[in-house]
């Protein structure tokens, strides 16, 4: 389902003859602005807009997947970002695929959250040829911030998120 997030398009264009080999696993919750429905699609997708950020799919508590960004569009879900050793490219919003979960470093992800976003991630496996599958803790890392680069080091998926459950 391709769920509408406002006027403007909050995506661009990827750069030419980029294949999109990564996929990024985000979370995030809506608990700074609404201590009331921390969890609240409406209120996730709310402070996306806001804050001029997006993601290709997001997945709320119950498995629901919306789809936020055309994948052959280059959604602003990573920021100032570098892979791991050895692959090191930076730029990674031009080559990967945004997947925001809704949860929190707090309370565990739903097993329908899980099963959703396998689904997910094997239909795009289907589609493309993925060879990473990172949190964004992995690619928006301290170092960066050390060098000036960012002003935070990322949690997400946070420590909640079990890497066993899902499809690599």
């Amino acid at each position: 389902m391709l769920l509408q997030v406002g006027a403007r398009n909050l995506w661009g264009e990827r750069p030419e003859n980029v294949e999109i080999d990564t996929i990024v696993i985000h979370a995030m919750n809506a608990s700074g602005v609404s201590s009331r429905f921390p969890f609240s699609l409406r209120k996730c997708v709310r402070i996306l807009k806001d804050y001029d950020v997006s993601v290709h799919y997001i997945i709320d508590r119950k498995g629901r997947i919306y789809q936020l960004v055309p994948e052959e569009k280059m959604a602003w879900h990573a920021g100032i970002s570098k892979m791991p050793y050895p692959d090191c490219r930076d730029s990674v919003n031009h080559f990967s695929i945004g997947i925001e979960l809704i949860g929190s470093e707090e309370v565990p992800f739903e097993e329908r959250q899980y099963q959703a976003l396998n689904l997910l991630i094997n239909d795009i496996k289907s589609r493309r040829r993925i060879k990473y599958i990172l949190g964004h803790s992995e690619i928006s890392t301290q170092e960066l911030v050390d060098l000036g680069l960012r002003r935070e080091a990322k949690w997400d998926p946070g420590k909640q998120f079990d890497w066993n459950k899902i499809n690599r």
